[in-house]
């Protein structure tokens, strides 16, 4: 194999990496991604749902189709049902409670951590939440004994 053809080879295999790689692969492989203002400055549209993009130190993904970075909506506060941000796998266990940081759907039975205060999902939230644990006390979550 010549040196074009290992690059187009490698080329090849970013692409498919980009496009069909899971949460946790691409997370390992996040500096592959563009950035939100980079979208933002082309104006963007995203086909799928599921296109990912980093924001804040973080990566992120769309949740709708044909979603178009304008840089109206960053995410944060309020974009909820826009975008949710990738984190490391975690257990979900009184043992490997998942970080969270907001923007984040919460799952039954699993544990969640925030503030150094472990929580115990009461109930599925069936989108992603952006309010405090603290706050979702009663509601989605209980603290963990």
């Amino acid at each position: 194999m010549n040196e074009m053809q290992r690059a187009r080879a490698l080329a090849a295999s970013v692409v498919a990496l980009k496009t069909s790689a899971t949460d946790q692969q691409a997370l390992a492989a996040s500096a592959l991604y563009p950035t939100y203002e980079d979208l933002v400055a082309r104006q963007y549209a995203a086909e799928n749902a599921g296109y990912r993009f980093q924001y804040g130190g973080g990566l992120w993904k769309t949740l709708q189709p044909g979603y178009t970075f304008d840089g109206v909506y960053a995410p944060g506060p309020g974009t909820e049902s826009v975008y949710t941000r990738i984190d490391e796998s975690h257990a979900g266990t009184l043992e490997d409670p998942i970080p969270y940081e907001g923007n984040m759907e919460l799952f039954s039975g699993k544990y969640y951590t925030q503030d150094g205060v472990v929580y115990r999902c009461t109930r599925d939230s069936g989108q992603p939440l952006y309010h405090k644990l603290s706050e979702l006390v009663g509601l989605y979550v209980e603290v963990a004994a």
